[in-house]
C-alpha cells in the first residue's frame, strides 16, 4: 500500500491540449511570415516586369574632353601661377616661359635658330640694297635716253614712240626701285629686332649647353628683372585646372604637357554620354530618344541622342551577361540638354553612368527622321526629304553668312573682308 499512486489522465489531457496550441501557434507565425515574404517577392518581380516594360537601361559612361597645354619648342618654365583645384577665368596668367633655343642651348656644335634667322634677314636686307643700286644706274641711264630721244625728235631723227616706250620703262623701274626699298626698310627693321633678342640672351654670357648650373642661374636672373624674352600662357576661358604636369623652374621638352584644364562648361567641355546598346535594343532608341543619365541615387540629368551607331565595342568584362552569347554593342552618343545644373564630379571622364529612356514614349515620330536609312545612293527618298526639311530649319550651320553693309557711294551691299 506504501507504493500505490494515483495518476489522473486531466493533467495528460491538459498537456497535450497546451503543446496543439503551442504548435498551432508556430504554424499560424510561420505562415505569416511566408506570406509576407511571397508578398514581397511578388511585389518585387511585378516591379521589375512593369520597370523593364516601362523603361530600358543600358550602362554607359562620360566623356569629356580635357585641355591641353604643352610647349611648341624647349622652353624653360618660371613660376606656375596656378594649382590643381584652382578655378581660373579668361585673362589669368597660367605660367610663365621662355624659349631654351634663343640662348643656343641645342645640340653642340649647333648655331641658335635667332642667329640663322638673323643670318638670313641681313642677306635679304643686303640683297634688296644691291637691287635698288642697279635700279639707280638703270633709272638714270632710261633718263639720258630719254634726253636725247628729245634732242632726235626737235631734229626730225626719229618719231615719239620709242621715246613713249622708254618713259614705259622708267615707270617700271621707278616702282620696282620703291619695292626694293621698302623691302630693304622692311629687312633693317627684323635685323634691330633679331639685335635686341640677342643682345637680351648674350647679356649673361652664359655657355648654355655645358652648364647646367649656369642656365639656371641666368635664366632667373631673366625671371627677376622681367626680361622682354618672357612670354606668359593666359587662360582663354573659365575652367579649373586638373593637373599640373612641370614644376616650376624646369625645362620641358617639345610637346610636353604642362599644364591640363578642363572647361566648366559641359558644352565647351564638349561633355558626351557614351552608351553601350546591343543590337536587339536598338529598337528602343532612335534620333528623336530623350534619356535620363542616372549617375547615382541623388544625380540624374537629361540628354539627347547625337549619334546612332558611332562604332561598336566589345562589352567590358563585367557588363556581360552569363546568359548571353552577344558581347559586341553599339555605341550611341548622347548630349547633355542645355539648361541644367550638373555637378562637375558628375560629368568628368569615365564616370559610370546608367541611360534610361522609355519603351512607349521613345520619342519616335515615324516621319523619316527617327533613323537614317542609306542604300546604294546614299539616303533613301524618304531619309532626304527630311533631311531637307533638317537642314531648311538649321542652315545657319550649314552655309557662310558673310556679313554685308551698304556701300557709302552706290548703295549696293557689299561684303565685310
Amino acid at each position: 500500500m506504501q507504493s500505490f499512486s494515483f495518476k489522473s489522465n486531466f493533467d495528460e489531457n491538459q498537456n497535450v491540449e497546451k503543446l496543439i496550441k503551442e504548435r498551432n501557434r508556430k504554424i499560424a507565425v510561420q505562415q505569416v511570415i511566408f506570406s509576407i515574404i511571397l508578398l514581397i517577392v511578388i511585389g518585387l518581380l511585378a516591379w521589375y516586369f512593369v520597370r523593364k516594360t516601362i523603361y530600358a537601361e543600358f550602362d554607359g559612361y562620360v566623356h569629356t574632353e580635357y585641355k591641353d597645354y604643352r610647349a611648341v619648342e624647349d622652353v624653360y618654365l618660371f613660376d606656375q601661377y596656378t594649382e590643381e583645384g584652382d578655378i581660373v577665368v579668361p585673362g589669368d596668367t597660367l605660367f610663365a616661359y621662355t624659349y631654351i633655343n634663343i640662348f643656343g642651348s641645342g645640340n653642340l656644335g649647333s648655331q641658335p635658330e635667332i642667329i640663322i634667322n638673323d643670318r638670313n634677314v641681313r642677306l635679304q636686307r643686303d640683297a634688296a640694297y644691291e637691287d635698288a643700286d642697279v635700279l639707280r644706274v638703270r633709272i638714270k641711264e632710261l633718263k639720258a635716253q630719254i634726253a636725247r630721244e628729245d634732242n632726235n625728235i626737235k631734229f626730225g631723227m626719229s618719231d615719239n614712240s620709242h621715246k613713249m616706250d622708254l618713259e614705259r620703262q622708267l615707270s617700271i623701274a621707278t616702282a620696282e626701285l620703291k619695292a626694293a626699298q621698302s623691302r630693304a626698310s622692311r629687312y633693317s627693321g627684323l635685323h634691330k629686332e633679331n639685335n635686341a633678342i640677342i643682345a637680351g640672351g648674350a647679356k649673361y654670357g652664359i655657355d648654355f649647353s655645358n652648364e647646367q648650373w649656369g642656365l639656371d642661374h641666368a635664366l632667373r636672373q631673366l625671371y627677376e628683372e622681367n626680361a622682354p624674352i618672357i612670354r606668359y600662357a593666359v587662360a582663354q576661358d573659365t575652367a579649373i585646372v586638373t593637373k599640373v604636369w612641370a614644376p616650376s623652374f624646369s625645362r620641358v621638352f617639345k610637346k610636353e604637357q604642362i599644364l591640363q584644364l578642363v572647361d566648366l562648361s559641359y558644352e565647351k567641355s564638349n561633355v558626351q554620354i557614351i552608351a553601350w546598346v546591343p543590337t536587339g535594343d536598338m529598337g528602343k532608341i532612335n534620333n528623336n530618344t530623350r534619356a535620363e543619365i542616372i549617375v547615382n541615387d541623388d544625380v540624374s540629368f537629361n540628354a539627347s541622342v547625337q549619334l546612332l551607331g558611332a562604332r561598336t565595342e566589345d562589352l567590358p568584362e563585367e557588363l556581360r551577361n552569363n546568359l548571353s552569347h552577344t558581347y559586341t554593342a553599339v555605341m550611341v552618343v548622347l548630349r547633355p540638354d542645355i539648361d541644367q545644373e550638373i555637378p562637375l564630379w558628375a560629368v568628368v571622364d569615365r564616370v559610370p553612368v546608367r541611360v534610361r529612356v522609355k519603351n512607349l514614349e521613345n520619342g519616335a515620330r515615324d516621319d523619316g527622321s527617327d533613323y537614317w536609312y542609306i542604300d546604294n545612293d546614299g539616303l533613301t527618298e524618304t531619309s532626304k526629304k527630311f533631311f531637307g526639311l533638317y537642314r531648311e530649319k538649321h542652315k545657319g550651320r550649314y552655309r557662310y553668312n558673310p556679313q554685308t553693309r551698304p556701300d557709302t557711294i552706290s548703295g549696293v551691299m557689299v561684303v565685310d573682308k
